[in-house]
């Protein structure tokens, strides 16, 4: 936070999507290098079609036989975000699972609004199940834990693939910011505020638009049951904080298993302080263990 305060950053809300993209950009070219990264077998970018065009995507696959896949959606509030600011989760998470994980470049609001990046959020989903072998998780931070739960009720509603587990962190699963945490530290722009989450809303979902839509605002599906099992983690410092937690005692109420827990002191991202921030390093292993579990389970179920 002293570090933002120095470099005179702007919050998200004053200015323009352009501007926070050039800002996310100069922070990343700033930001030290990531420290104790795992090995991995290769990674690759590839480009797969999708319903509006073809799709950048990164293939992480781990060393040793891979159990599965998993498909990674960055956070950025659907507006910012690509997939080298979300490379070391990512790393850490494929080497950690040992999986193959694809993390996908879906199309930016506002110049691609709802329902863009979560079509290509969906047909990504569809090229993996399809195309690697294994069962399936779906994980996602922020914005993009938003699309990895919509992504889940979708599939369930239309009979797509059967996902092995979601991995949400500190998801964005409803546009409402009269919750406590909103009120509590929304205010207060450590990294992330309530304004500045308004501003990525209007963005993402522009006037005209029904946000109370499970696929737009998970927190809001009428029903949670045959969803997958969860693995959720918030930090208490979040504005974002209530509404993941509400999401994980919604799925519990319906019968399903979720593994969810808020980290003290954290800050809104901060996986990607993984290797530099013990609470941080903790949650990305927890995440990679969970989701190696849970492939391993289904897998013996093929």
């Amino acid at each position: 936070m002293e570090a933002y305060a120095k470099s005179g950053r702007p919050f998200f809300h004053q200015g323009t999507p352009a501007a926070a993209r050039e800002m996310m950009q100069a922070s990343l070219a700033a930001a030290p290098a990531p420290v104790g990264l795992p090995e991995l077998a290769d990674v690759v970018n590839e480009s797969i079609e999708g319903p509006i065009g073809p799709i950048p995507i990164r293939r992480y696959t781990p060393v040793g036989a891979a159990v599965g896949k998993a498909v990674y959606f960055h956070s950025g509030g659907w507006v910012v975000g690509t997939l080298d600011h979300a490379d070391s989760v990512c790393r850490r998470l494929a080497a950690q699972a040992g999986c193959v994980l694809v993390s996908v470049d879906y199309r930016l609001a506002p110049e691609h609004p709802y329902p863009q990046p979560f079509e290509d959020a969906y047909a990504a989903l569809l090229w993996a199940a399809g195309a690697l072998p294994g069962p399936l998780l779906v994980v996602g931070e922020s914005a993009g834990g938003n699309l990895a739960a919509a992504c889940t009720i979708r599939a369930r509603d239309e009979d797509g693939p059967e996902i092995a587990g979601q991995v949400l962190a500190y998801p964005a699963t409803d546009h409402d910011f009269e919750t406590a945490s909103h009120k509590e530290v929304g205010g207060r722009n450590w990294l992330l505020s309530t304004a500045d989450m308004r501003w990525f809303w209007d963005h993402y979902c522009p006037e005209g638009i029904d946000r109370n839509h499970p696929w737009i605002a998970p927190l809001r599906v009428p029903d949670a049951s045959k969803l997958p099992p969860a693995f959720i983690r918030v930090a208490q410092l979040d504005p974002l904080r209530d509404e993941g937690l509400a999401y994980g005692r919604k799925l519990v109420e319906a019968g399903i298993l979720v593994d969810a827990d808020c980290d003290a002191n954290m800050l809104h991202g901060y996986w990607s302080a993984a290797g530099l921030v013990e609470a941080a390093t903790g949650a990305v292993t927890e995440a990679g263990n969970w989701m190696r579990e849970r492939l391993h389970v289904r897998a013996q179920a093929y």
